[in-house]
């Protein structure tokens, strides 16, 4: 089975931006405790702000690799600025801390306190950074300055345009975006896919508005995909080409976006042309991560299986890959609304887990959905 096929993508960001806080706070507060001289707590609190960092790193690997890459809409060209300002050391920073976090690691198991307050100078700072930083890059791109569906003016003699291949199931967010002489329809849209559906087909439209032939260059994509073509090219003086993208969209699940980068001799950057895909869901996991503190009360919690189609999908089983957490099915209506009870035997030990929930699904990337739980 393939496993990352399997998750529901829109529930990292707000996931990676919790992990994020709590190694902020557990940072600060192992700090304060060797400040104070417990050694002991700090060494819990920097096991837990590892932990939590940890987790966050699969996460977003998981998350960029099924979902793509995210982009800060540029309605907000102040804010824009302020959010890369921030992202590029973010990212630098969250490359070098790997090897310097392993090597304090190494340090402080091997009882080499020395070396391990030397390493931590530098290194406890510039993660305390990545990880604040993380919560601020999640709420400005996703909650203070999301993408509106009119983020562009539609110049007056452009905004009757349609688009070549229109299909009811695209809606435009942004409709037309001019290079020089070449005018690209849309620039931005939304295409609703089915559960499952294998490919989906796109179209943007390129008019030339110069008196002479102008020709695309190259045609790329950086994500995952069958084809990207133009019918015309050169294209002539003012005429239309339009170019087709083919997606290859089975493995989605949720949002994500997909781009053709068109290169022209009209500027010197590519132009973007995105296309964010809205899988329809077909069932949701409520709580996909369930949390215990350590040292809580080892009660049970739920997790809600709900089928959102009018076809029945049926939980089969659910089993925890972890022996310290049971799990039970609950079926409150067959083949529409389950619930599934985690009890921990014990919350003093820190553990991660997941859940393999096994259902009757037709459609493979959906039938064995994943949930999660965490001690820490």
């Amino acid at each position: 089975m393939n496993i990352i096929a399997a998750i529901d993508y829109s529930v990292f960001p707000p996931i990676n931006a919790t992990l994020n806080g709590i190694s902020t706070v557990l940072l600060v507060v192992g700090f304060l405790f060797i400040k104070s001289g417990k050694k002991e707590a700090h060494k819990k609190a920097m096991i837990g702000a590892l932990v939590s960092s940890s987790v966050f790193l699969c996460c977003y690997l998981t998350y960029h690799y099924g979902a793509g890459h995210t982009t800060f809409p540029k309605e907000y060209p102040t804010a824009r600025k302020i959010y890369l300002a921030i992202l590029l050391p973010h990212i630098v920073l969250a490359v070098v801390n790997v090897p310097l976090i392993i090597m304090l690691v190494i340090a402080a198991i091997r009882g080499k306190f020395e070396k391990h307050k030397k390493l931590a100078r530098f290194t406890f700072p510039s993660w305390l950074f990545v990880s604040f930083t993380g919560v601020i890059i999640y709420f400005m791109i996703y909650q203070w300055f999301p993408a509106t569906e009119s983020s562009a003016a539609v110049p007056e003699d452009q905004s009757g345009a349609e688009v070549s291949g229109g299909d009811s199931r695209v809606r435009i967010i942004k409709p037309v975006d001019r290079v020089g002489d070449l005018v690209f329809r849309p620039i931005f849209q939304a295409y609703e896919a089915d559960a499952g559906q294998k490919i989906v087909e796109v179209y943007f439209d390129v008019e030339n508005k110069a008196e002479k032939p102008l020709e695309i260059e190259k045609l790329t994509s950086t994500c995952e995909c069958l084809s990207v073509t133009i019918n015309k090219n050169p294209i002539p003086a003012g005429e239309i080409a339009v170019i087709t993208g083919v997606f290859d969209t089975e493995k989605l699940h949720g949002k994500s976006e997909r781009k053709i980068n068109v290169f022209t001799d009209q500027q010197q950057r590519p132009v973007f042309l995105t296309t964010r895909i809205e899988t329809r869901e077909i069932y949701k996991i409520e709580k996909p991560m369930t949390n215990w503190k350590t040292g809580e009360a080892p009660e049970p919690k739920i997790v809600q299986f709900r089928v959102l189609r009018d076809e029945p999908i049926r939980v089969l089983s659910a089993e925890s890959k972890r022996k310290e957490v049971t799990c039970e099915i609950i079926t409150l209506e067959e083949g529409k609304a389950y619930d599934l009870k985690l009890t921990p035997e014990s919350t003093e030990n820190s553990l991660l887990g997941i859940v393999r929930i096994e259902t009757d699904c037709e459609i493979e990337n959906y039938a064995r959905p994943l949930a999660y739980f965490a001690i820490q």
